[in-house]
């Protein structure tokens, strides 16, 4: 497929926006003014200006209006590829530059938000004991981190059963922990509505976590019961909102067992079915991409997350 030849950007004309670009690439990846609008986060109506401006840049038409919705005109399915292609070397080249740029003592640690405030922040300040010299920036991620494109160098986060091909090519991941998952309410809420048995769980409003629609499903699964939907109360979207949800009486939540161990030991949550705990098949590992385990930052905290007996569950 060859390309007009009327004004070329960069010829005889400016390049296009980056903005446009970036808008173009994405509405073309998503086939869709809404999910490019999403990801790029600006408003729809953005994306179709800024479409509609490197269509009148480059004097081409990029995209239709098909029976099945947004498509892409033959020439901007010719464009996509090699605009996404600009981009990954761009990010790559950047990447370089800005890692070149920091400090080899600097090290990026993204994770889950209530992973982060309630397991890896009571522990921080031991890895600063133990290694002074490494500054740590921390940052929340309840999503997959992109390591190419991200400027992170180490993540924890949450993955199925170790041995199996569940990370992306290129990175390295390393089992940390597994996952308990236990079953809270409220004194009072238990106290008004006992729970004896599992059978008793059914009478109660059950708190969902959004990442975890199937989780009532295997508790009940594992109590030799079946599930109860229609019970189902508010969802949350992380754990720490499940947490507090609990603890102020709205209903029952599953929850990690270290995530709250604070509420269990003062006595602002309990767990009435001890003997019902359901031990993940999952579990956390610590992730960075392969090769970087050399770097002194990196393997110092990896070296920290394996041996140091204060990260204890």
């Amino acid at each position: 497929m060859s390309f007009p030849h009327n004004n070329p950007p960069g010829e005889s004309g400016p390049l296009p926006s980056l903005n446009a670009l970036r808008a173009f690439a994405a509405a073309g990846r998503h086939l869709s003014f809404t999910r490019a609008a999403a990801e790029l986060h600006v408003t729809q109506g953005a994306v179709s200006r800024l479409v509609k401006q490197l269509e009148a840049d480059l004097g081409v038409q990029l995209f239709r209006r098909g029976p099945r919705g947004l498509e892409l005109t033959e020439i901007g399915a010719a464009y996509l590829p090699a605009l996404q292609d600009a981009f990954e070397r761009l990010f790559a080249a950047t990447r370089l530059v800005a890692r070149a740029g920091r400090p080899a003592n600097r090290l990026t640690i993204a994770t889950l938000p209530t992973l982060a405030m309630r397991w890896f922040m009571p522990r921080l300040a031991d890895f600063q004991r133990r290694h002074p010299e490494i500054s740590v920036d921390v940052t929340s991620a309840d999503r997959p981190i992109d390591f190419a494109r991200e400027a992170i160098d180490v993540g924890i986060q949450y993955g199925p059963p170790a041995g199996r091909d569940t990370w992306p090519e290129g990175l390295a991941a390393s089992f940390l922990f597994p996952e308990t998952v236990l079953l809270v309410g409220s004194p009072a809420l238990l106290k008004s509505r006992p729970v004896k048995r599992p059978e008793d769980v059914r009478r109660h409003t059950l708190l969902t976590h959004s990442t975890r629609p199937e989780a009532w499903v295997e508790w009940f699964a594992a109590a030799g019961l079946k599930p109860a939907p229609q019970q189902h109360g508010p969802g949350f979207e992380h754990f720490f909102m499940s947490i507090e949800a609990a603890a102020n009486g709205l209903g029952l939540a599953l929850v990690p067992d270290f995530f709250i161990s604070a509420e269990l030991r003062d006595g602002r949550l309990i767990e009435p079915l001890p003997e019902h705990r359901v031990q993940r098949r999952g579990g956390y590992y610590l992730l960075h991409q392969q090769g970087r385990e050399r770097e002194p930052a990196i393997r110092a905290f990896r070296d920290w997350l394996h041996n140091s007996q204060e990260i204890s569950l």
